[in-house]
């Protein structure tokens, strides 16, 4: 069973095709399909790339797009078909809405963003919460965490200097839930945004809550949190459903995390 799924494909380079050899495209172009791979690079046809932005393949490097791929099987290190690889539903990637002045913004007022209601609303919430982060994006999940949302701690020390987190316990049970929801870490440019339901009016920062759900997701729902280039906190009160509603979407920024690999563990000395 495929999983297909709305990813970014990015252009690198094109350039004329002189092989006969080849796939008969009479240009190529480099691109990168950051959930397969942040760093590996497809030769493939500019043909389709050419007809989805309508301009000449001479103007595609630097353009970002979105295709419908299967991202649990990508292309083999061996495989030697990339020309020939499918781009379904390929067209331009949504651009992020500007001011007159051009600098990119949540359009919606924060008074007005999140719905009054229940968890019923939960769902609407989120929607609200991708459009105003990330307008237009095709990729995005929701995910419901029922418990009370925990802040970030300090890390803290024994007697003897060793370092310990204090949170570990919570930040894995919050990993857990975002473990049920992504198969795999996403990668590139991602936002996330989350509706924090507290149980009771104790002062807490928006971003301590949010550096806890960006922590639990290293390597889950994400390979880094650096790959997050829009966030938004909101704290509500609800006394009987404590809970935390979170939407993570694909972004799209000038600030390219398209690098932020998987880390790898460090291999033992002497090996």
């Amino acid at each position: 069973m495929t999983g297909l799924s709305w990813t970014v494909v990015r252009v690198l380079a094109a350039t004329d095709c002189g092989r006969k050899d080849c796939c008969g495209a009479p240009a190529h172009a480099w691109v990168r399909v950051e959930a397969w791979s942040p760093r590996r690079a497809f030769l493939t046809s500019a043909v389709p790339y050419v007809r989805a932005a309508g301009v000449p393949h001479g103007e595609l490097a630097g353009m970002a797009f979105m295709a419908e791929l299967d991202l649990t099987a990508p292309p083999g290190n061996s495989d030697t078909a990339g020309e020939r690889l499918e781009w379904p539903g390929l067209q331009i990637a949504p651009s992020i809405p500007a001011q007159p002045g051009g600098t990119p913004t949540v359009q919606q007022m924060a008074s007005t963003l999140m719905p009054t209601g229940g968890p019923e609303l939960d769902q609407e919430r989120a929607r609200r919460l991708a459009r105003a982060l990330a307008p237009g994006a095709l990729s995005v999940k929701t995910v419901i965490i029922p418990r009370t949302p925990p802040g970030k701690l300090r890390p803290r020390h024994t007697q003897d200097g060793h370092t310990y987190k204090a949170d570990g316990d919570k930040e894995a049970a919050t990993a857990l839930y975002l473990r049920r929801a992504f198969r795999q870490p996403w990668g590139g440019n991602l936002a996330v945004g989350a509706v924090f339901f507290r149980p009771n009016r104790q002062r807490i920062d928006g971003d301590n809550l949010l550096k806890h759900v960006l922590d639990a997701g290293n390597g889950i729902a994400w390979h880094d949190d650096a790959q997050i280039t829009a966030s938004y906190p909101v704290i509500e009160l609800d006394r009987q459903n404590p809970r935390t509603v979170l939407v993570v979407a694909r972004h799209v920024s000038t600030m390219d995390r398209s690098d932020v690999a998987a880390k790898r563990p460090r291999g033992r000395k002497g090996r």
